[in-house]
C-alpha cells in the first residue's frame, strides 16, 4: 500500500493521480482545520493549470490577481519593469481544501511493505533531515494595503533573500524570506490581517530524496528554486515524476529511479544554489555563476516572467 504523510500541494495531487489510476492509497494530514498556509500566493497560472487539469479541476476558477507591471529591483540597481508570462496570484487556502474535500484522513502506521510518500514540506517527518539543509526565515502578512499596487521584488543586499509584494484579489500579501530577521522590518511595518511565519527550503536535496521505503516529494526534497522561492509548480513536477515511477517500476527501484529523474529535471538547482551562495561570500567573480546565468533567466521565465538577464548583471554577478 501507498501512504502519503502530507496533503499540500504535491501530497494532494499525487493522492488522486494515484487514486484514479488504481492504487491502493491512503493518506494522513496533520494540519490542523482552518490552517492558514505560509506561501507566496504567486505562481505560473499556464504550468499549473496543467496540472490541475489532470486531477479535474480548473485552476482558472481561484486565480485572484494576474501581473500586469512586475517590478525587479535590489541594491545594485534602481529598478525593472518587466512583463508577465503567466505570473499570477490564486486562492492556495480554497484549491487545496476542495482538492481534499473527497479524501478520508487516517493516521500513518506503517507496515514493512508500505510505501511511505514524505510530502510534510519542511519537516521532511519522515526521510529525516540532513547535515547541510539550508533554509531561509519568512515573515508574511496578509494586510490590506502595500506601497505597491502590482507585483514587486526586492532584492536584499547580499544575496539573503527577498521581499515581495503581491496582489490578492482586494488585499496585498507581503512578505520576506531571508537568512536574517533582522529584515522581518520590511513587513513589520504594515497592518497585518493575517500573520504567518516559517522556514523554506532554498537548497536541492536531490541527494537524499529517498530512505529505504520513504520518498519525499515536492519542498521535502528541495523542490523550490533558490532564485526565486518558487516550489509550488516544481513540487506537482516532482509529484509526477513520482506518480510515473510508481506506475512502471518495481516497489524496490522506485526511489532510485525517481531520484535520477529528479536530478535529470531539477539539476540546474544546483547551480542556481552554488551561484547564490557564492554571492552571499561575495565570490562573485566566478566562471561558474557565468555559466549559471543561463539557468537563473530559466527558472525566472519558469515564474511566469519574462527576464532579461543583461539589464541585471550586475546585480546577479
Amino acid at each position: 500500500m501507498i501512504k502519503i504523510a502530507g496533503l499540500g500541494i504535491s501530497g494532494t495531487y499525487l493522492y488522486h493521480r494515484l487514486k484514479n489510476a488504481g492504487f491502493d492509497v491512503s493518506a494522513y494530514d496533520p494540519r490542523k482545520e482552518k490552517y492558514y498556509i505560509p506561501c507566496g500566493y504567486a505562481t505560473n497560472e499556464f504550468k499549473i493549470s496543467e496540472y490541475m487539469s489532470r486531477i479535474n479541476m480548473d485552476f482558472e476558477d481561484y486565480i485572484l490577481n494576474r501581473a500586469g507591471d512586475i517590478t525587479f529591483t535590489g541594491n545594485n540597481f534602481a529598478g525593472k519593469t518587466l512583463q508577465s508570462s503567466g505570473l499570477c496570484t490564486f486562492d492556495k487556502n480554497s484549491l487545496e481544501a476542495d482538492a481534499r474535500k473527497n479524501i478520508h484522513t487516517e493516521l500513518l502506521r506503517v507496515q514493512n511493505d508500505d510505501i511511505i510518500i514524505d510530502a510534510t514540506g519542511i519537516s521532511r517527518a519522515y526521510i529525516g533531515h540532513k547535515i547541510g539543509d539550508v533554509q531561509y526565515k519568512t515573515l508574511e502578512y496578509l494586510t490590506e494595503r502595500s506601497d505597491y499596487k502590482d507585483f514587486y521584488f526586492y532584492f536584499l543586499p547580499g544575496g539573503r533573500g527577498y521581499f515581495w509584494s503581491f496582489p490578492l484579489g482586494k488585499n496585498f500579501h507581503i512578505g520576506v524570506g531571508t537568512l536574517s530577521e533582522e529584515d522581518f522590518s520590511l513587513v513589520r511595518k504594515y497592518k497585518k490581517i493575517k500573520v504567518t511565519s516559517r522556514n523554506i527550503r532554498m537548497a536541492p536535496m536531490f541527494e537524499n530524496v529517498y530512505h529505504g521505503n520513504v520518498i519525499g516529494v515536492g519542498e521535502a526534497i528541495g523542490t523550490v528554486s533558490p532564485i526565486t522561492g518558487e516550489g509550488i509548480v516544481p513540487s506537482l513536477q516532482s509529484a509526477e515524476i513520482l506518480y510515473e515511477c510508481l506506475k512502471i517500476n518495481k516497489a524496490d527501484d522506485v526511489g532510485i529511479r525517481y531520484q535520477e529523474k529528479i536530478r535529470k529535471k531539477f539539476g540546474y538547482y544546483n547551480k542556481l544554489s552554488s551561484m547564490v551562495s557564492n554571492i552571499q561570500k561575495e565570490d562573485v567573480i566566478k566562471v561558474e555563476n557565468i555559466l549559471a546565468l543561463k539557468s537563473v533567466k530559466r527558472t525566472i521565465n519558469d515564474f511566469g516572467i519574462k527576464f532579461d538577464m543583461v539589464p541585471f548583471l550586475r546585480h546577479f554577478i
